[in-house]
């Protein structure tokens, strides 16, 4: 009687145990790396993720009220994205592989699988994996762009033609100055109903 009594409360400790442990494992390797869709555009394909920072989050609800306005102040959208692909661009410290390129879905559709390529043979390149959450590395994060010169120009490369495009000089504002670009000038064009950077110098 007393085997039984003994077997039956190990089965249990060890059911418990397995339990336990399950959960711990779970909130170490797992809970904490989730990047969800919180919000989206779904007309001009844009997409909010939990992971961004305070500043983008911002420039995406001003974008989405500049959308929904029946009069576009095209203007005033070309700034928005050249901002927040630059925020999401330069802000490493928010990504968790070297595979997680930012911006990408304000660029023109012909130029992202390149762009993304070059990105994590230079820039992404040696950003650390924080798949679980320990990474030490010093990245940076974009604290604000300032738009400095928005202008009209002529733009056209292989398909891509436009005699009413975009081009906008930028100043990249961080939190911490670790040496990363500080200015850059971004070239947009229209694709069907939106507007989409097809040159970042």
């Amino acid at each position: 009687m007393k085997k039984k009594k003994v077997y039956f409360y190990r089965r249990i400790f060890l059911g418990v145990l397995a339990v336990v442990l399950a959960v711990l494992i779970y909130q170490k390797f797992f809970k904490s790396d989730v990047i969800r869709v919180v919000a989206s555009i779904p007309d001009y394909s844009y997409q909010l993720e939990s992971n961004q920072t305070k500043i983008f989050k911002k420039y995406y609800r001003d974008l989405e009220e500049e959308l929904e306005d029946q009069h576009i102040d095209e203007e005033n959208y070309a700034k928005l994205i050249s901002k927040m692909f630059l925020i999401d661009f330069y802000t490493l410290s928010n990504k968790v592989t070297n595979q997680d390129v930012g911006g990408v879905q304000f660029l023109h559709s012909s130029i992202q699988e390149n762009f993304k390529n070059k990105a994590t043979d230079t820039l992404y390149k040696y950003v650390q994996s924080n798949i679980y959450g320990n990474r030490r590395q010093q990245l940076p994060t974009v604290k604000d762009v300032s738009i400095e010169k928005v202008s009209n120009t002529s733009y056209s490369y292989q398909d891509v033609k436009d005699d009413s495009a975009y081009q906008i000089d930028a100043k990249i504002i961080y939190k911490k100055d670790l040496g990363y670009d500080k200015k850059k000038t971004l070239v947009l064009v229209h694709e069907d109903m939106k507007l989409s950077i097809v040159e970042v110098q």
